[in-house]
């Protein structure tokens, strides 16, 4: 095993994520690319199927579509000991030295007995001492630096993480701090990704945007563990950003006093039967959708969607609470 070919496979197993949950050989060499590794989608299949090979690894193919979905057992970290070949134990004991870099203490606990036979095995030979202690030095200073990857691997690692997010209350722009935060998937939606999560112990699920997100920390916690099928459907999607309101209302309807009150820019044009359309660009805020909603009954929402998909929900709770 080459120790070019050795690096990058002991980087694929912590970036493969835990069964059901899949990826592919593409997918891995773009994560591989963005922390710096020179690489290609062949040299990713070759490695995989060199790591599937190795049975002890826990890797997870399904073969049955194109391209081929990786994963890894849940349970990886559980190899068989006593039949720890030299590569795979050279494999281990690399993780051993460069494992802060990319796993939470957490993990490298449950290696703990593993990376003991590893080095049992390889008996610490002269060239094995002097390549491994080059790689720990090679990457003393290559920890995760980027937001959005550390958001990522801590998706594929199922951990916690802190972060500093950007809210807006009352149409105003905040930075809060959240210390436990567990994040389960990107989606995207109109081009926009989201950051599926949940707060602490609190079992609603949430869709942020991803740039509201940062100084994002890694804990040793793990995070909750839910289902996670179907994710781009579920959660409530917080919406701060510019959206292009659309409404039509009476003349002398309250809802353009309130957007004057509150200092909303908008324009309303004249239509027929004493109404008027009112168009503003605004921020989709947590306050401005209390204020559509209490005057869901004079107004007549055109755009944008998320906006009238609120407003039916809200309607469908009011309408159950009734029942």
């Amino acid at each position: 095993m080459e120790y070019e070919s050795l690096t990058r496979k002991v980087i694929i197993l912590f970036l493969l994520p835990k069964h059901p949950i899949t990826t592919t050989a593409a997918t891995l060499c773009d994560q591989l690319v963005s922390r710096g590794y020179s690489t290609n989608v062949r040299a990713i299949q070759r490695d995989l199927q060199d790591l599937l090979n190795i049975s002890q690894c826990g890797l997870v193919v399904e073969e049955s579509t194109r391209p081929f979905k990786w994963s890894i057992s849940a349970d990886w970290h559980k190899i068989q000991l006593a039949e720890m070949d030299n590569n795979t134990a050279l494999a281990f004991s690399m993780l051993e030295r460069i494992g802060h870099l990319c796993l939470p203490n957490v993990s490298l606990q449950q290696l703990k007995q593993t990376f003991t036979q590893a080095n049992r095995v390889l008996k610490l030979s002269d060239g094995h001492t002097h390549w491994l202690e080059s790689m720990s030095h090679k990457y003393s200073g290559h920890e995760i630096t980027d937001d959005q990857l550390k958001l990522e691997t801590a998706i594929l690692q199922g951990i916690e993480v802190s972060a500093q997010v950007t809210r807006f209350i009352k149409h105003e722009q905040a930075s809060l701090v959240y210390s436990k935060l567990s994040p389960y998937a990107f989606v995207d939606d109109a081009g926009e990704k989201y950051l599926v999560f949940r707060v602490g112990s609190d079992a609603k699920l949430n869709q942020w945007p991803v740039k509201y997100f940062s100084d994002i920390k890694l804990l040793d916690s793990m995070s909750i563990t839910i289902n996670t099928a179907n994710l781009s459907h579920q959660g409530r999607r917080y919406r701060g950003e510019t959206i292009q309101f659309e409404c039509i209302t009476h003349r002398q309807s309250s809802f353009i006093n309130k957007l004057q009150a509150h200092q909303y820019a908008f324009t309303a044009t004249a239509t027929e039967n004493d109404q008027v359309k009112i168009n503003a660009q605004l921020i989709n805020s947590g306050f401005f959708r209390e204020l559509v909603w209490s005057h869901a009954t004079s107004i007549k929402v055109l755009n944008p969607p998320s906006i009238k998909q609120y407003i039916y929900r809200q309607t469908q709770r009011l309408i159950a609470l009734s029942e």
